[in-house]
């Protein structure tokens, strides 16, 4: 946990410079997708560690996504398999001010139980696994950001119909369902 401050700074004071290949920006390009209004986020993933090495792999997202929500309204829920990565993200909530929802579950399970403006499917390494998370998705209208998109979406490039937008920027896979 002595790394929350490091990670506060770089993310939220923008200390760092970024370049148009940074995560970072690519959350902050969808969120802007929203226009400053109330976002509804399904992520999957909590932050595993807030060692410096781990900023880009982790990536940390759910303070920028909380950071959002606390400024502009909407709900945050954070789905993980693993207790120790739901605190970490539990502990950057209490600190930055933002309210978070948790789900210690696979998030292949509970992913369609209400439909989101944003997914962020940054679970597990495994392929299948993200496609059947993506499939799961029943919203008409939103942004479905796919960590690791050569890795985790590897069948899902072969199988979703790309009459959705869809990029790739530093390793991230962006699908846009409606807009």
């Amino acid at each position: 946990m002595n790394n929350f401050k490091y990670a506060y700074e770089r993310i939220v004071n923008k200390t760092e410079a970024f370049d148009n290949t940074d995560r970072d920006l690519i959350f902050s390009k969808v969120l802007s997708l929203f226009n400053g209004g109330s976002v509804d986020i399904f992520q999957v993933g909590a932050i595993e560690t807030f060692d410096e090495r781990w900023r880009y792999g982790s990536g940390w997202s759910d303070i920028i996504f909380g950071n959002y929500i606390k400024n502009n309204g909407g709900s945050l829920t954070i789905c993980d398999i693993h207790l120790d990565n739901i605190a970490n993200s539990y502990f950057a909530a209490s600190h930055m001010g933002y309210k978070i929802n948790f789900e210690l579950a696979d998030a292949g399970e509970i992913i369609s139980g209400k439909d989101y403006d944003i997914y962020y499917l940054d679970g597990g390494n495994d392929p299948n696994e993200t496609e059947k998370q993506f499939n799961s998705i029943t919203a008409k209208k939103c942004a479905v950001i796919i960590d690791d998109l050569l890795i985790k979406g590897v069948t899902l490039m072969d199988n979703i119909d790309f009459n959705h937008k869809y990029k790739v920027a530093n390793g991230v896979g962006l699908i846009l369902k409606g807009f």
